[in-house]
């Protein structure tokens, strides 16, 4: 499909280290498809199948940083350009201590905003220290967690349990848990599935 080819030419570009040309691409994606599936289709997908090419050998992990933080930066310049919230309820979106991987957050956090929810966003590696005063402060329906690790599915079992006294429910995911699907059960709260496009339709 065109999406496969220009996820093709996306990837291609990040592994010549070509911002513009990326750029160009992703400009081409977004003027023949809607922006939910933009993110999916090409950055997430892109950034995946670069992670995969850098653990077979096939590309270097500067490459993959590249690709990566160029990625992050387009979703959270989509983020801030997010329609204002059209719905009821406030979610906080915040990755457990240890977990430095906030590409799939963010990426969610862009799709439920879409989806007319607002989403008090943290990023990656949130300590639970004042995790208290900020859900006092925000007073979210919802905080939504990834966790990609084994240590921070670790975390992700803390912030649930302390989520769970003080009434405030969690939904979670993360690659982990598709790897580990044992682990789920041991997770306070709602499990979001392994596809990240169905994370609107599952909160």
């Amino acid at each position: 499909s065109n999406l496969e080819e220009l996820r093709r030419a996306w990837i291609s570009a990040c592994k010549d280290f070509n911002e513009k040309s990326a750029e160009q691409v992703l400009s081409q994606a977004f003027a023949v498809a809607i922006p939910e599936i933009v993110v999916v289709e090409i950055l997430q997908k892109g950034v995946a199948e670069i992670g995969q090419q850098w653990y077979a050998g096939q590309a270097t992990v500067q490459q993959e940083h590249f690709a990566s933080s160029l990625a992050t930066r387009r979703l959270h310049a989509l983020v801030a350009a997010a329609p204002p919230a059209s719905r009821a309820g406030r979610l906080l979106s915040a990755c457990p201590p240890g977990e430095d991987h906030e590409f799939a957050l963010l990426l969610s956090t862009f799709l439920l905003k879409r989806q007319g929810w607002e989403v008090v966003y943290l990023g990656a590696n949130v300590p639970l220290d004042k995790m208290e005063a900020t859900l006092r402060a925000t007073s979210p329906n919802m905080v939504v967690s990834l966790a990609q690790t084994l240590p921070a599915a670790a975390s992700l079992r803390d912030l649930g349990v302390l989520l769970q006294n003080l009434g405030t429910p969690l939904a979670f995911g993360g690659a982990i848990f598709s790897q580990l699907p044992e682990l789920i059960a041991k997770i306070p709260g709602h499990y979001l599935g392994n596809e990240i496009a169905d994370v609107p339709r599952r909160i």
